[in-house]
C-alpha cells in the first residue's frame, strides 16, 4: 500500500533580503510543488498589508 499522507518539505538555509530599512529574513522554503517564489509570497503579504490600510 502506499502512503498518501503529505510529507513536509525541507527546510532550506535563512536569508536576508534588505528593502529599504526593512531586512526580511526568509528561514523557511523548499515546498516543489508551488509556483510562487519566496520573493513572490512577501510581495503578495505587503500588497494585502497596503489594501487592509487603505480600506480603514
Amino acid at each position: 500500500m502506499f502512503n498518501n499522507k503529505p510529507r513536509a518539505a525541507p527546510i532550506g538555509n535563512a536569508y536576508r533580503r534588505k528593502c529599504g530599512k526593512i531586512t526580511f529574513i526568509v528561514s523557511s522554503f523548499g515546498n516543489p510543488d508551488t509556483k510562487q517564489t519566496a520573493d513572490d509570497l512577501i510581495l503578495s503579504m505587503l500588497k494585502n498589508k497596503v489594501k487592509e490600510r487603505k480600506a480603514v
